[in-house]
């Protein structure tokens, strides 16, 4: 596993942590585009997003697992 976690940049130098897992439907796909790389981590960790050991995932896509996680114990106790 690479120490680096995954980052986006846009034109003008600035980063944003991409969500790792873009499952729901309304995934917001990246964070806040930011200055440099500690100030987007800081952002993603700020707004509550996940994180995994590999990256982050947001807010929406973590109630979607948890709504998955669910769903599955529903059909097991059927």
């Amino acid at each position: 596993m690479s120490d680096e976690l995954p980052y986006l940049e846009n034109d003008n130098g600035e980063f944003a942590v991409p969500c790792q897992l873009k499952i729901a439907e309304d995934c917001v796909q990246q964070g806040e585009f930011c200055e440099d790389k500690e100030d987007a981590r800081e952002w993603v960790e700020d707004e509550c997003w996940i994180f995994s050991g590999e990256g982050h995932f947001c807010v929406q896509c973590n109630e979607q697992v948890l709504r998955n996680i669910a769903n599955l114990a529903t059909k097991k106790m059927i």
